[in-house]
Parts: C-alpha cells; sequence; structure tokens
C-alpha cells in the first residue's frame, strides 16, 4: 500500500506542499488502522496485529468466516456447524471479550442460552466483501471501549478504489465464483465499480448454494446419538453491498454504504430422533428452518482543515438492524407434534467522531487523535411455542428480557516521534459510559433493575528503531467489557437454577506486551512475548440445592491470568539463497498458557500449542503453496471430566494461474491426508459420557476448492 513516511506526515500536517514534493515521499510499507485509529505503518505500532488481506483470502480460497485465520498465529474463528462462527478467540479470550467491527461498525454481541433452539451470533459477514482484516492482540478499550477486553477484530469492506485501475472516469466489471467439496457449496460475486467525474461507485452482490459442511468420511450415517456424519442441511445465503462516494471538493468527502445480507439454513437433525431427555420423553422427526439476516445503512464525512483544534474530522452515523428467526420442528410425546420459534433482534445506532491533529514542540512531531463514540442496541426475544396437536399458541420463555443498551466514550491519543523518529511512544486515555435497561413481558416476567456504571482505561506504547531493519516495541494497555444482558439477567430453572445478577461489575484487564521485529530485503520477523492480567471475571458458582436442583449464580469471582509467547517469519528464499524466482516460506508459532488465579484450573478457551510452516512459490503468472498446521493435544481443562483432544498435523496444498492480467484461476487441496480431527473449542464442556457422537464434532476429511476470478 502506498503510505507517506512518518516525517512527511508531521510536515504535511503542518505546511502546504506541491503535489510534486508529496510524490517524492512516498514509499511501500504495510498500513495498520487498528493500532491508532489513523494509518501508520506497521513498524511503528507499539503493539501486535496481523493483517489478512484479500489477496490473502483469494489465496487460500477462503469462502467463510470460520477459515478466515486459520493460519494467523493465536487467532482463532470459533463455532460452526448449524449456527456457524461464535466470535473469535485471540490469545485465549473469546466470543464477546472480543470486538467484532465492520467498517468502524460494532457487531452484536452473541447469545447462546445453551440450548440448541437457538443462538445468534456476528457471523453474517461475506468474506468476498473483505478488503483487508486486522487483528489487534490485546486489550483495546482504550481506542474502541468496551468489548475489546481480549482485542478486537477489524474488517474492511472494499472500496470503489480498489477495483478503479486510473485516476479518470472508468467503469470496471467483474465475476468471481468458486465451488467447495467440504459443503458442495457454490459461490457466485458479481462487483461493479464506477467513477464520473467526483463520484464513485461499487455494487457487489453475492450467492451462494450449498449443504451441511461435512465431518470426516468415516463417520457413521445413521439416524440417532450414534450418528457420526454431519445432519444433512441446505444453505443459501444471499449480500448485497453497495457504496457511493462524492468528492464535494478538494477538502471534503462524503458516503454513503448500505449492505443486505440474508442466510437460510433448513437441517434434518438426524442425530436427536430417538434420542431420550429422560424414560419415556424421546424426540423424533427433528427440523430445523433458521433465517439470519443483517441490514446496515451508513453515511460518512471526511474533512480536511487548518484550524488550531484539527487537521481533519471523519464521522459517520450507521444505522444496523441484526435479525435470527430459528423454526424447531420436532414430536415429544408429552408435547405432540410443535414448533418452537426463537426470534432475536439486534437494531443499533452508532455515531463516531474522530479528529486529527499534528504539532511540531521542537524537532518533534506528535499525532494528536481524539473524539467520540456513542452507541444505543435495542435487543429484544420474540419466543412462541405451537403445539399443533392440541391446537395452542403460547409464549415460550426467553430467558432473558428484551432490553435497551447504551454506551458512550471520549478518547484522546497521542503518538509522539522523538530522536529524529527512531524512538515513537504512544499513549491514549478514554472513559466510557454504560447502561443496561431491561422490559418485561410474556416471555420475561421478572422485573430487574437497570446496571449501569462507567470506565477510565489507559494505554502507554513505545517503539525504537535500532535502524531502518530492526525494531523493538512494548506497550501497557487496560481493556474492559460491560456484563450483556445475557451475563446480567439470564435465568433458567430446568435441570439446574441459574439466577440472574443485575449488580455485576464490568471485566477488567490489564495486557504487558514486548517484542522485537525485523526486516530487510531478504526476510521478516516478529516474535512477541504477552502477559495478560484479567479481573473481575463473570463465571458461573454453585451457591446452593433448591427441589433437588443446583441453584448457581453469575458472580465477578475469577482472576484469570493467560501469558505466551508469538513467532511469525517470512524468508525470501530466492533473495537469501539464490533460489528459484519468487519461493519464499513462511513460518509461525503461538504458546498460550493460562489458569483461573483463585483455583489454579487451566483455562478451556486457551488453545494449545500451534504452528504453521508453509513454503511457496509468488509469481506474476503463476503460484503456488504448501501449508502444514500443526496442533498439540489439549489435554488441560477447567473441569477433570473434559474429553481430551488429540493433536493433529493438515497439510494444505493451493496454486493458481493467471493467464492475463484479468483473468485469475484458482485450486485448492484442504486436509490432503485425510486426517481425522477435532478442534479444541468444539469438546470443551463434553465429557467421555456424554450421549452422542463425538464424530459429529469432527472436521471435514480430504476436501477441494476451486475459484475464478475475471475483472474487466
Amino acid at each position: 500500500m502506498l503510505r507517506k513516511t512518518r516525517l512527511a506526515v508531521a510536515i504535511g500536517g503542518l505546511l502546504t506542499l506541491s503535489a510534486t514534493t508529496y510524490a517524492e515521499t512516498y514509499s511501500f510499507e504495510e498500513v495498520v488502522v487498528s493500532g491508532t485509529r489513523t494509518e501508520q505503518s506497521k513498524k511503528d505500532v507499539s503493539s501486535s496485529i496481523d493483517v489478512i488481506s484479500s489477496d490473502d483470502l483469494n489465496n487460500n480460497l477462503t469462502n467463510e468466516l470460520k477459515d478466515v485465520f486459520q493460519y494467523t498465529p493465536g487467532v482463532d474463528a470459533q463455532g460452526s456447524g448449524r449456527f456457524g462462527v461464535s466470535g473469535v478467540n485471540i490469545r485465549g479470550v473469546e466470543e464477546s471479550r472480543v470486538k467484532m467491527m465492520v467498517d468502524g461498525v460494532q457487531q452484536p454481541s452473541s447469545y447462546n442460552p445453551g440450548s440448541t433452539e437457538q443462538r445468534k451470533y456476528p457471523n453474517t459477514i461475506e468474506v468476498d466483501t473483505l478488503q483487508s482484516i486486522e487483528v489487534n492482540k490485546g486489550p483495546s478499550s482504550t481506542l474502541y471501549g468496551s468489548d475489546a477486553l481480549g482485542g478486537v477484530v477489524l474488517m474492511r469492506t472494499k472500496n470503489p478504489q480498489d477495483y478503479l485501475t486510473t485516476s479518470d472516469d472508468e467503469h470496471r466489471f467483474g465475476i468471481k465464483s468458486g465451488y467447495a467439496s467440504a459443503n458442495d457449496e457454490f459461490k457466485t460475486t458479481l462487483n461493479w465499480a464506477m467513477r464520473k467525474d467526483k463520484l464513485e461507485t461499487l455494487l457487489m452482490a453475492t450467492y451462494a448454494n450449498g449443504h451441511e459442511t461435512e465431518t470426516h468420511g468415516s463417520g457413521a450415517d445413521i439416524e440417532g446419538p450414534d450418528r457420526g456424519a454431519a445432519n444433512p442441511a441446505d444453505k443459501e445465503l444471499g449480500n448485497l453491498l453497495g457504496k457511493a462516494f462524492y468528492q464535494v471538493n478538494e477538502d471534503n468527502r462524503v458516503g454513503l454504504t448500505v449492505e443486505y445480507y440474508k442466510q437460510q439454513y433448513d437441517e434434518d437433525e438426524l442425530n436427536y430422533n430417538g434420542y431420550s431427555i429422560m424414560p419415556g420423553f424421546t424426540y423424533t422427526d427433528n427440523y430445523n428452518e433458521d433465517v439470519s439476516e443483517r441490514l446496515r445503512v451508513g453515511f460518512e464525512h471526511q474533512m480536511f482543515m487548518d484550524t488550531l483544534l484539527a487537521d481533519s474530522l471523519d464521522w459517520s452515523v450507521n444505522y444496523q438492524d441484526s435479525n435470527s428467526l430459528s423454526e424447531n420442528y420436532d414430536t415429544t410425546p408429552f408435547s405432540g407434534r410443535r414448533m418452537r420459534e426463537r426470534e432475536a433482534s439486534d437494531r443499533t445506532i452508532q455515531v463516531d467522531t474522530q479528529l486529527s491533529k499534528i504539532v511540531m514542540f521542537g524537532n518533534n512531531a506528535h499525532e494528536f487523535t481524539y473524539g467520540a463514540t456513542f452507541l444505543n442496541n435495542d435487543f429484544s426475544l420474540d419466543n412462541t411455542d405451537h403445539k399443533y396437536d392440541f391446537g395452542t399458541v403460547t409464549p415460550g420463555s426467553t430467558g432473558i428480557p428484551d432490553a435497551n443498551v447504551m454506551q458512550w466514550g471520549l478518547f484522546i491519543q497521542d503518538q509522539a516521534f522523538f530522536m529524529q523518529e527512531r524512538l515513537i511512544v504512544t499513549a491514549g486515555l478514554r472513559f466510557d459510559s454504560y447502561t443496561a435497561d431491561p422490559t418485561t413481558d410474556s416471555g420475561y416476567t421478572t422485573d430487574y433493575p437497570k446496571n449501569e456504571d462507567s470506565a477510565v482505561t489507559g494505554k502507554l506504547g513505545t517503539v525504537y528503531h535500532f535502524n531502518d531493519q530492526l525494531s523493538v516495541f512494548g506497550q501497557v494497555s487496560q481493556g474492559f467489557k460491560a456484563p450483556t444482558v445475557y451475563d446480567l439477567y439470564y435465568f433458567y430453572d430446568q435441570g439446574a437454577i441459574i439466577e440472574a445478577n443485575p449488580d455485576l461489575k464490568a471485566e477488567r484487564s490489564t495486557a504487558y506486551e514486548m517484542g522485537l521485529r525485523g526486516e530487510n530485503s531478504s526476510a521478516r520477523f516478529e516474535v512477541a512475548m504477552f502477559y495478560n492480567d484479567y479481573t473481575d471475571f463473570i463465571t458461573q458458582e454453585v451457591t446452593g440445592e433448591q427441589d433437588g436442583k443446583d441453584v448457581i449464580t453469575k458472580k465477578n469471582l475469577d482472576e484469570v491470568e493467560i501469558y505466551g509467547v508469538e513467532f511469525s517469519s517470512t524468508v525470501y528464499l530466492d533473495e537469501m539463497f539464490s533460489a528459484p524466482e519468487g519461493m519464499y516460506s513462511r513460518i509461525s508459532v503461538a504458546y498460550l498458557d493460562g489458569e483461573d488465579k483463585k483455583t489454579g484450573d487451566a483455562l478451556d478457551s486457551v488453545a494449545p500449542l500451534t504452528s504453521v510452516i508453509g513454503l511457496g512459490l509468488d509469481r506474476d503468472l503463476y503460484g503456488a503453496a504448501v501449508n502444514v498446521k500443526m496442533v498439540a493435544a489439549k489435554d488441560d481443562w477447567q473441569s477433570d471430566d473434559n474429553e481430551n483432544v488429540a493433536g493433529y498435523t493438515l497439510v494444505d496444498f493451493t496454486t493458481y494461474y493467471q493467464p492475463t492480467q484479468n483473468l485469475r484461476l484458482s485450486a485448492g487441496l484442504f486436509n490432503a491426508l485425510d486426517k481425522k480431527y477435532w478442534l479444541y473449542d468444539d469438546i470443551a464442556g463434553r465429557t467421555e459420557t456424554n450421549s452422542f457422537n463425538k464424530d459429529i464434532k469432527s472436521q471435514p476429511g480430504r476436501n477441494w476448492g476451486v475459484a475464478v476470478d475475471y475483472q474487466f
């Protein structure tokens, strides 16, 4: 990416330079945004950030969010099957403790009541629309507020400039079509980018049709709890992304974004047929029909100015409506034929304002970034039980109430350049306020008070460049997560009694990280060591017994620590060893450990030792890569009864051929050795005596994919 040098940024904020002078200061550097909320060279950021580009997604034939982070050290997408990805795990911290954002818009927190009837996850994201994904590892609340306790996943969708090839008026069209054998899915994406005078537009449309994601081929294809094959399902999705940007004048640019995502997933739940929850209570004729939708409409304005307070102003207003509807059909002796309808909705209005100002103090440049965020979320559940044999329609218990959640925050950051830009110091401070206000209805009749509090978080980081090739970096940062509606008010009284606790405090974290980066013409590497301390972790504790049932209460009890080391490197073998042109190798290793400091128990969310070794060839007309991913066994769990997960090694092959500048053909063979394996997070909470066959949690065996991308 084209990027001005740091010194040019400082000077450019103070002086009016000619276009020729600016052109002479550009250099090619990897640029990130998530570390400081402004474009910065990755070398100048004091924390670990991994970037996944659209080229990476295309080269790896990535079709869905589950596979985005497969080669990213210390990062995993969690969840699979009917409900899809539940969130992202960063260095052992997961789901609502990691903030997911699309074009700066916060995605809803996951909602999982623990049943198979309903789950609502922030996974309505089409990867074909993504230009880049940044993963900021470690607490990031100073910049992004609540839910950034464990880090931020910042996804940016494509803009017209990502397709337009000139600075003149033009039209660019494209079609990308592919097939993935793992879920028998055909997907096609059409795009049209246009520039006419001061107007730029982009329209992208995606349609996919497939089936369930297969388990390993050895799984038994039968009905009942012993089933090992995936439940048969039909999957259909569509996504429409439209953008328009207008350059009002030299200093003002406005933009409008509209995105709509819809997925239909119909599943025959064969593994539940014949399953008895208790003597005489046996399920038959189980199937589900799920619909997930997300609508986003946003307006943004970028303005350059020459004032005492700011050099630039960026502000935006976004509306997002995220909805899931699950219709669950079955037959039981007590209820007869029934359908349990479960609908969950998040409607959000988000306003963001950010200003930047570059100031010179002597020979040292300071880039000040400050602003405010506001978010209002209306969360609602509408559950209805239909009993066809009895002719009744009644409200179903929701487990949590409808609620209005309001968050707002103010932040300021100073990134200062000293010693002729060899030393960079970044300091930030943020204040956040949040309120969760529940209401009652027929599905949730208990009236609880609202939960409200505030938080102050800060960070201090530094980068020291020994020279142009070697740098050391370190950071101390804080994070917090306001308790979700589910954390505060969830109530359950069937197999056990889980009591709500509206007085929960926000979870907090303090992270310490230091590392070393190096880069020259033949190699680049980064090694980072970190220690994260989490307090007021929200957990469940058995507090007594009532009517023969355990009584469980949510409390701020646990103190948790997670620590580890990550290493990643790329070696350009053609430069280092005179290997064939374009040959390279990549290595990454992630080691994590952690425990509940109160009990000494291991954490289920901490991934086992993972490493990836890759060898590739990248040329203008063709290329290929082999990636070997090795994952150690997971045998250290919070509960001694948890079933262990064996380690595994996966081998993937990918290749591409580009006969013309506009046409690219890609193919891949995944799990080439047909290894049978399980992901540790799919087995968390499962015991050896589980009623269902473990094979239904296994991952696909040998599978393949192809894609054709034509831009003209």
